[in-house]
């Protein structure tokens, strides 16, 4: 048998399962690569063309549309997989007949908030938002659905433990179609509208894709025999109230910030701060390459073995997690300046923030896998961890943005992520016994402080370049003298693989 094997509680956990999660994210490396190849060139396109005010106004418009996608998807990124499940083999209906009555809610759930989100953009007064705010959201709202579906079909495929599709459409097919219609949305003229019109290109081209990779996935959809059952609908939109919840705070926890800096500074000083915030994203995007497999074990795992004895696995995910995303914030920390002064030399006063906000993602991303356990076991324990962090991050950035600007926004949200980690290490210590302790991630830290320090010391006059070489050889070298005297392992363990 390929690994080792041992029985515990039911579930048989073995290095296959870490095995798994490591070829599907070393499979989305590629994709990283070639989606962050394609955000640096939409940056560019949208900072040196079309300016920060109008990056501002679409900013603005895309964070609240992305806020209704977390409330219009019904939390089904998570619970599709356990809806699957009960249709798995031999049961009554097929899992394609799960997958639909998911769409159905889906779909009507997402056009319900994109009217309310295009209602609201032609009835505000001019006085209360800026016109080019209102156009963008105008043209946006139909995207609620679109972004919606496509999150709920690549669930679907990811069932099937294929990450593949994933990988094409949100890494090939959505950026690169995004950047295309930005690009021809400046051709045709549209100064305000081609971004938004490049957004639409980019979720249609994903939405389709996605659609057909859950169909091929399932073996078809048998939409002639398809019946919606109203109990089966009703108890999928009973067992979504929750997650939906916690998704709706999350995707606000995510986005309050830059709302904050639109109303607090305007719509040129979003501009800047989103730029950050957009460079800052690939640290979120590394601990997303694992999620596509990650996700459906830790659910295995969880559900045969409990909370408390899957804490080994998803401790050593988060430091894997870890590893990886420290090299890159050590990147923006000596080179970001140079980075955005390139996207546009109006942009480089965003420096401070982006710092803060690579560092607060580094947090939320690693740390944050171990939400999966209140998704899964205590989801309203979650949604109260959630609202306290994001009244913390509210009350500093009112306290912050006025003093330093968008600098004080990155701040905020540092403090309100680093906050949410505490309280979401002590919970689950308390709730569920999870015994492993902070000095499993010391190691990666450290040697990441150590990198730091060093490009410091080299100084920045002559360029980042040689204090961005210094800082990853040195956290390189760090690492691997801490794994070498401690024995530890970066490797995923301790995960349930199915039967």
């Amino acid at each position: 048998m390929r690994g080792e094997t041992q029985r515990n509680e039911g579930g048989r956990v073995n290095e296959d399962s870490g095995r798994l999660i490591l070829h599907g994210a070393r499979a989305t490396g590629f994709g990283f690569a070639v989606r962050l190849a394609a955000r640096l060139l939409f940056l560019f396109v949208a900072g040196r063309l079309y300016g920060a005010a109008v990056f501002g106004s679409y900013a603005l418009a895309l964070a609240a549309v992305e806020l209704a996608v977390s409330v219009g998807s019904l939390g089904t990124k998570k619970t599709l997989f356990q809806l699957l499940d009960r249709h798995r083999g031999g049961a009554a209906r097929p899992a394609a007949h799960a997958l639909l009555d998911s769409a159905l809610l889906v779909l009507a759930a997402s056009l319900a908030l994109g009217g309310v989100i295009a209602l609201f953009a032609a009835m505000l007064p001019p006085e209360t938002i800026a016109a080019g705010t209102a156009t963008a959201l105008l043209l946006l709202a139909p995207a609620v659905a679109g972004q919606a579906l496509l999150d709920l079909f690549l669930a679907a495929t990811r069932w099937t433990h294929v990450i593949r599709d994933e990988i094409v459409a949100r890494s090939i097919v959505e950026p690169w179609a995004l950047l295309a219609g930005c690009v021809a949305g400046w051709g045709l003229g549209w100064r305000v509208e081609g971004l938004a019109f490049g957004y639409g290109c980019g979720t249609l081209a994903a939405l389709l894709y996605a659609a057909s990779a859950a169909r091929r996935r399932l073996g078809g959809l048998r939409l002639r025999t398809y019946r919606p059952i109203r109990r089966e609908l009703s108890a999928a939109l009973r067992g979504a109230a929750d997650n939906t919840g916690t998704d709706l705070l999350n995707a606000l926890y995510l986005r309050v910030d830059l709302y904050l800096v639109g109303v607090l500074l305007g719509e040129a000083a979003a501009g800047i701060y989103n730029m950050a915030r957009q460079i800052a994203a690939p640290l979120r995007q590394i601990r997303q390459s694992f999620d596509g497999l990650l996700i459906p074990l830790v659910a295995r795992s969880l559900a045969v073995r409990g909370g408390g004895a899957t804490s080994a696995a998803l401790a050593s995910a988060t430091r894997l997690v870890l590893v990886l995303q420290l090299p890159l914030l050590l990147f923006l920390f000596t080179a970001g300046g140079t980075l955005l002064a390139w996207l546009g030399p109006t942009f480089t006063g965003g420096y401070w923030a982006l710092v803060a906000l690579a560092a607060a993602e580094t947090i939320q991303a690693a740390f944050s896998i171990g939400d999966l356990v209140f998704v899964y076991l205590r989801p309203r324990l979650g949604l109260g961890l959630t609202a306290i962090s994001i009244a913390l991050g509210i009350a500093a950035a009112l306290l912050l943005i006025p003093q330093f600007g968008t600098a004080g926004a990155g701040l905020a949200v540092l403090l309100a992520y680093g906050v949410r980690a505490l309280l979401r290490g002590w919970a689950l210590r308390a709730r569920f016994a999870f015994a492993v302790g902070r000095a499993h991630h010391a190691g990666p830290v450290g040697a990441a402080a150590l990198g730091a320090a060093a490009s410091l010391a080299l100084g920045w006059e002559r360029g980042p370049w040689w204090p961005t070489l210094a800082a990853l050889a040195v956290y390189a070298a760090a690492l691997q003298m801490w794994m070498h005297l401690t024995g530890q392992r970066l490797g995923l363990t301790g995960l349930a693989s199915e039967d």
